[in-house]
């Protein structure tokens, strides 16, 4: 584990996006990013935002910075062919295809479910329901996140895999408390059993063969 600045260097790659849950926030980026984006755009701390920055905070943008700036301006501005686009599209490998269509599945089958079912699940307190809602599509994507291939990718690069596999676990992690969640409203007589079944189902076998890094 390596630490820049009193931040976990990609903890937010294995991160479920329940922040008001997590206990690793102040370490991470990530959530610090975003605590500052919601500040700029909050006007009770517009004096804040707009304070101009100490003069040892200020430091020259170096030469080859402003190269860079330069040349991706100049990138942005060419469209790109369609021969480009088709080669540079992110892809799913086709053996792992029906992995990706089983999350595409179960978030729209639970999505169908939950806006059926919210009349009796409003009023329920620290429901179980709670957990399945959020994650239903986050499986989804995380999954189709962990399988997709980017052409150019280098496939040996660390940072690559640490996303790749940081997906699939998050995804596992998600699948197993679903999972438990579906079975608690069946234990507190919630959900009818026959009813919860498919969804209980859909745990075996969503990513229990995942294969490591980027679909290899």
């Amino acid at each position: 584990m390596e630490v820049r600045d009193g931040f976990i260097e990609g903890v937010f790659n294995y991160c479920d996006r329940w922040c008001e849950r997590c206990p690793f926030t102040s370490h991470c980026r990530l959530f610090a990013d975003h605590a500052e984006t919601e500040a700029e755009l909050d006007p009770a701390l517009k004096a804040f935002v707009d304070a101009p920055p100490l003069a040892e905070e200020v430091e020259p943008r170096p030469a080859w910075m402003q190269e860079l700036i330069e040349e991706m301006n100049a990138a942005c501005t060419e469209a790109l062919s369609r021969e480009e686009c088709e080669r540079i599209r992110p892809r799913v490998p086709a053996e792992h295809a029906a992995i990706d269509a089983r999350g595409r599945d179960y978030a729209l089958r639970t999505y169908r479910w939950l806006t059926a079912s919210d009349s009796r699940l409003a009023n329920l307190s620290e429901s179980p329901s709670d957990v399945i809602s959020w994650f239903h599509f986050f499986i989804a994507a995380k999954i189709n996140r962990a399988l997709t291939i980017w052409p150019d990718d280098d496939l040996e690069d660390g940072a690559m895999a640490s996303d790749s596999n940081g997906s699939a676990k998050t995804a596992l992690l998600a699948i197993e408390r679903s999972h438990a969640a579906w079975l608690e409203l069946v234990d507190r007589a919630i959900v009818p059993a026959g009813e919860a079944d498919p969804f209980i189902a859909d745990r075996h076998g969503s990513l229990s063969r995942r294969p490591c890094g980027n679909g290899c």
